[in-house]
């Protein structure tokens, strides 16, 4: 049990196990390239390897190689640790940077000072712990951003972390002069196997993390349109009967709006198909700023938008139509006065009967109206009103 739980021997330990651990990260970043963090996890892997082989080497090697440099390199790798989890979810890294770059003086300067001018291992090992503490504690804030199991169960892991270190810098307070930290006793031995453990929870949380991100991705391509972030026409068909159940249960209205820009071939003919790309894109903005968080707007295919309104009766879909009309109207769309170019939208609004309409039934009818509204002179809104289903829809505009 001595021998296991020997500093020197543990060091090797955490050799090996970030050196491994930082290689399967890296052959794993050739596989996700795209995940620019799991790389930066990598570096600090290697980086707290490199720390633990100089620390391994105490008393054989320069104070300087042996103490200064590796508790320095264990808070640098922390703050990799941190920047990689930063890179995933694109966060800015401004507030990450001063605060890691305040923690490495603080270490390099606390080691420095107490290993050549007022020589202490337990300052040593308090600067170290409180600081690893902290830096626990920041990266677990970063990790709780995000609200999904993977990025929970790491953070609480850090939580833990942090716990750890942090008493461990309170109770070296209290113990008795520390000669030699390879042999300082049971709680240091226990903590190169805790920092071993955090290496293993972060290597295995980077790959759950980036699981969780490529299948969301998935999921995101399968019911999304590509170019407009939106959401595609099979998506929107499975939210309708959702919806359409939800609203019969509990007897409330629901709209649909269908728009079609005017003359989109014309953009796409003289501006070419990037820029008419540029138009849908901002479309689709000019759709999603200016309805609920609760409606669902679809790219229904080629400039044509549908927008589900629930709770919505139709003389309240008519007035949102009516405003994104005005919404697309008043905006240039970076065209210059000599192009010639205004871009406006027609509409066609409609409410669904609950207990006889169907999906196709509904979208006719909405498609009723957007193709009256070409046929009135486009940039405008007609509304089909679903209460006589018999007789030939009710035209408003």
């Amino acid at each position: 049990m001595q021998e296991f739980l020997d500093l020197r021997s543990l060091s090797i330990n955490n050799i090996v196990m970030s050196a491994s651990f930082g290689a399967c990260l890296l052959i794993y970043s050739a596989y996700n390239s795209q995940f620019r963090g799991i790389r930066q996890t990598a570096y600090a892997f290697f980086m707290s390897g490199i720390a633990f082989l100089l620390i391994g080497l105490r008393n054989y090697i320069p104070d300087f190689l042996s103490i200064v440099l590796p508790d320095t390199l264990l808070i640098l790798s922390l703050a990799s640790i941190h920047l990689g989890f930063i890179y995933f979810y694109q966060l800015d890294t401004r507030l990450m940077r001063r605060f890691h770059g305040v923690m490495l003086i603080a270490m390099a300067s606390s080691a420095a000072y107490f290993t050549y001018v007022n020589d202490s291992v337990n300052a040593r090992i308090i600067a170290i712990s409180l600081i690893i503490g902290f830096q626990c504690l920041y990266i677990m804030r970063t990790l709780l951003t995000a609200h999904n199991k993977a990025n929970l169960t790491i953070g609480i892991s850090y939580l833990a972390f942090a716990i750890f270190f942090i008493m461990r810098g309170i109770l070296t307070f209290t113990q008795d002069s520390i000669d030699d930290f390879m042999n300082s006793g049971l709680m240091h031995s226990i903590s190169i196997i805790v920092y071993e453990l955090l290496v293993a929870v972060t290597s295995f949380g980077v790959v759950w993390i980036v699981s969780y991100k490529v299948q969301r991705a998935l999921i995101e391509q399968a019911s999304h349109d590509p170019l407009t972030k939106l959401l595609n026409r099979r998506a929107l068909e499975n939210i309708i009967n959702v919806e359409h159940s939800r609203s019969l249960r509990s007897n409330v209205a629901m709209s649909v709006i269908m728009l079609d820009i005017d003359h989109f071939k014309r953009i796409n003919d003289i501006f070419g198909h990037g820029r008419g790309d540029e138009v849908l894109v901002e479309v689709a903005g000019i759709l999603t700023n200016n309805t609920r968080k609760y409606d669902s707007i679809a790219r229904f295919g080629g400039e044509e938008f549908i927008i589900l309104l629930p709770d919505t009766a139709l003389d309240k879909a008519q007035v949102i139509a009516e405003n994104l009309r005005n919404k697309i109207a008043e905006n240039d769309f970076n065209f210059n006065p000599e192009d010639g170019i205004q871009v406006t939208a027609s509409f066609g609004a409609t409410e669904c009967n609950l207990q006889r309409d169907g999906w196709l039934t509904i979208l006719e009818r909405a498609d009723h109206g957007l193709y009256q509204a070409k046929a009135d002179g486009r940039n405008r809104v007609v509304v089909c009103s679903a209460k006589n289903q018999d007789a030939e829809p009710l035209i408003t505009g």
